[in-house]
């Protein structure tokens, strides 16, 4: 059947079959409260004794924890797997070594008015078994078969439930739905087609979506529900209802399914098994969720764009007040708005209810959707250009709209044992009195304390996680006392516990799941010395002693075959810093000794090879020249000095970029080893030069001030003469071309090198101490101009990629 010979009496034909069958199948959208009204309605007045839905065949045992009456959602099932012994041959494709395992994970986001939990509650009040049908998310994980000329390439993990929208928003028929309509969005021509507050019908209602859906499904990309798994996850939910009903000795007349209207028109004659589920470590849970997770902001491809403003229609539906709908967001949206200091008022509200009940009728609709809302919202109360003076409005309608809604699961659970440890640890590190609280605790330790030293490994390893719970915001970093003192501050957040969770698929415990993470940072670091010493660092940090010493032994052939200087330049600062800790954390300091060493030489040897490098690599050359300088100018017996300058100046030889250029030249006047005043010199040479090498003074200059401040500005007498003589030198259009990046270098300076530098410019031009700056001399026309030119310098920087 083609998008063009759509036939309308083979759909009805379609419809009619599911109609027919004894199993009655109910078509459902995640996160839509209509359907979750009318999903209620139908199994009140059915009664089934088994309800068969749409979530996670792994995770059945959860329902009774979801449905408790102390869960409050919006929650989400968390489902993980990892493939221990490598059955499905991933290991080290989608994962970063081939003795990492390949992990997967999903999240399975319910809210007040999903229609999955709307189906398990009422199943409760009917006394009906429900059984969750859908194919676990680990055996759609396709195993590794290598290809003739190579293998094959990582595959990204499943992160959320499938996506079924996309398998009908890439319909032929849709599309064509879409463009007559004129809908801009599949949430807009979903809630115009389909949320319809007012519909009691629930039978009407299943008829209209299931003619939507077969209609989809025969002009779908039937490629693209392969891709999907569609038709493997199908064959499983045919399975389960079969051996259920068999094993309950039921009829089919007794049971219910709820899954997404897709998959009403499966093929029951398919006879294939599903794929079975691989050998490995599987956790399910079930976890808090947040509404702004479920949002679409969040990323959540499957995501509800309004979580919050759906529930207010769900509530507001179920009060008997749907007329309030609009009404109560405009209110929403505007009391957001008042916070932020807009005198908006109940008129204003007024005035968006009624402006998107006119839109609502002008567009063809029943009733206002929450374009229609938003568009009045705009429209009303938005004075100006709405992606100017509207975005503070927009970001009110996108907080109203997502709500911060965090919700709850019974205790009755338990928990992983990840959180197990993680609050069994809290407890023995004496940390107990963060939890639960909104305030910051701020924890002081100095490392040479046993149990402060336990308390920073611990905070480390939840950091490096990315569990939100503790943030560090100081170190030392000399020997009189403070290097081994860090300050931490810690705060209990709701996402921690989710957090956690996610890690849940590197360990058990805190420690394991942070020495497996860092396992896996190594193997991805490869060659790169930079990125190798930071994970020996990390690990040092987290007191992991067997992956310190795996760190230092990738260490060393990553400084000797790493060609990068700004990767051999971080490299080395880490070193350092290791250096420190050597005798505190029973570091091999020679082998650091060593490294360091090699490490210094083989930055000098890159050094001229960074000559030329891109733009977006040039900020790493500056800082890899700044650290090199540093440990130079602290350390010369340690380090060859002259090895360094020579490699500097083979690099500014070979330059062709004016700012790399004059970062070399800047770098070999901090190190002594050449006069402030060749710098001049460069500068004002280039008032001699053509216009297409004069314009580029800037970036020299630039260039300059990024590495060397304190050297240069000992010269800044020739430096004010020399820039002085370049000015005078340049014709209107390269000084305006010039005269940003100038300003730009400039701007470099802190401030006391700013003052410095302008009583130089005012010695310069004959001004002393007495004199008063602010007269300025020229006639008023000649200020004014300089007034306009200054405004407008300033108007162009703002925009200015510096």
């Amino acid at each position: 059947m083609t998008d063009a010979g759509l036939d309308p009496a083979e759909i009805a034909r379609r419809v009619d079959a599911v109609f027919a069958d004894p199993l009655y199948w109910f078509p459902v959208r995640h996160h839509s409260p209509t359907t979750a009204r009318h999903v209620q309605s139908a199994i009140a007045a059915r009664r089934p004794k088994v309800i068969f839905i749409e979530g996670p065949f792994e995770a059945n045992d959860l329902i009774p924890f979801v449905t408790d009456p102390a869960t409050a959602p919006p929650v989400a099932i968390y489902s993980s797997y990892r493939d221990d012994d490598n059955v499905l041959g991933l290991n080290g494709h989608v994962s970063p070594a081939a003795d990492i395992p390949a992990r997967f994970a999903v999240w399975y986001p319910l809210t007040p008015y999903s229609p999955e939990y709307v189906a398990m509650k009422t199943a409760a009040t009917v006394k009906a078994a429900v059984v969750f049908i859908d194919l676990p998310h680990y055996a759609r994980v396709e195993r590794h078969v290598p290809e003739p000329q190579g293998q094959q390439p990582p595959r990204e993990a499943p992160s959320v439930a499938p996506d079924e929208d996309r398998l009908i928003t890439s319909s032929g028929f849709y599309k064509h739905l879409a463009e007559a309509a004129g809908f801009k969005s599949w949430s807009e021509a979903w809630d115009t087609l389909f949320e319809n507050p007012e519909g009691t019908d629930y039978e009407a209602f299943r008829r209209e979506l299931a003619t939507f859906c077969a209609a989809a499904r025969a002009t779908a990309d039937h490629a693209a529900e392969h891709a999907e798994g569609t038709v493997e996850r199908e064959r499983h939910f045919l399975k389960v209802i079969a051996d259920t009903l068999a094993a309950r000795k039921l009829k089919p007349a007794d049971a219910m399914v709820v899954c997404g209207g897709f998959h009403l028109f499966l093929d029951r004659d398919d006879k294939a098994a599903p794929p079975p589920c691989p050998e490995g470590t599987v956790y399910t849970t079930v976890v808090p969720y947040s509404y702004f997770r479920i949002s679409e902001l969040s990323g959540y491809g499957a995501g509800n764009r309004a979580p919050q403003f759906y529930q207010t229609c769900y509530d507001l539906t179920a009060a008997g007040r749907a007329s309030d709908i609009a009404m109560e967001h405009a209110i929403a949206v505007l009391r957001t708005m008042r916070k932020g200091g807009d005198p908006l008022s109940t008129a204003d509200a007024i005035s968006v209810t009624h402006h998107a009940g006119m839109l609502a009728r002008l567009r063809g609709r029943a009733h206002p959707t929450l374009d229609d809302i938003s568009d009045a919202l705009v429209t009303c109360c938005c004075k100006g250009n709405p992606n100017e003076e509207g975005r503070k409005l927009r970001d009110a309608m996108d907080q109203a709209g997502i709500g911060n809604r965090i919700g709850k699961v019974t205790s009755k659970i338990g928990r992983l044992p990840i959180v197990n440890d993680f609050h069994a640890q809290i407890a023995d590190l004496e940390l107990g009195e963060v939890l639960g609280k909104e305030k910051k605790m701020s924890a002081k330790l100095d490392k040479r304390d046993p149990l402060a030293a336990r308390r920073s490994a611990f905070l480390h390893r939840v950091s490096y996680l990315k569990v939100p719970f503790a943030a560090i915001t100081g170190t030392g970093g000399d020997f009189s006392g403070t290097l081994f003192r860090e300050e931490w501050h810690l705060k209990w957040d709701p996402r921690t516990e989710p957090a956690l969770i996610e890690q849940n698929l590197y360990g058990d415990t805190v420690e394991s799941a942070a020495l497996n993470r860092l396992r896996e940072a190594l193997a991805e670091a490869g060659s790169s010395a930079g990125q190798t010493c930071a994970r020996l660092l990390e690990a040092v940090d987290m007191d992991m002693p067997d992956l310190v010493s795996a760190a230092e032994d990738a260490c060393g052939p990553a400084v000797d075959t790493d060609p990068s200087f700004a990767s051999q330049a971080t490299a080395l600062q880490y070193l350092g810093r290791l250096e420190q800790y050597a005798a505190f954390r029973g570091l091999r300091r020679d082998v650091i000794a060593e490294l360091l060493n090699r490490c210094f030489d083989r930055a000098c040897f890159a050094l001229p090879n960074a000559a030329n490098v891109p733009e977006e690599e040039q900020q790493g050359v500056v800082d890899g020249l700044i650290g090199l300088a540093e440990v130079v100018l602290r350390d010369g017996v340690r380090y060859d000095r002259t090895l360094f300058a020579q490699a500097a100046q083979n690099a500014a030889a070979q330059s062709t970029v004016p700012f790399l250029r004059g970062a070399f030249l800047g770098l070999l006047c901090e190190i002594r080893v050449i006069a402030p005043g060749v710098l001049a010199a460069e500068v004002s040479n280039l008032a001699q030069a053509s216009t297409e090498v004069m314009v580029t003074a800037g970036d020299l200059l630039d260039g300059m001030l990024a590495v060397s401040r304190t050297s240069l500005m000992l010269g800044a007498d020739a430096l004010v003469t020399a820039i002085d003589d370049l000015l005078k030198a340049a014709e209107w259009d390269p000084f305006l071309v010039m005269l940003p990046r100038l300003r730009a270098a400039i701007e470099r300076l802190s401030n006391p090198q700013k003052d410095a530098l302008a009583a130089t410019v005012a010695r310069h031009y004959g001004l002393d101490g007495s004199t008063d700056l602010r007269a300025v001399s020229g006639s008023l026309g000649a200020t004014a101009l300089v007034a306009r030119l200054d405004a407008a310098v300033a108007a162009t920087l703002r925009n200015w990629p510096l």
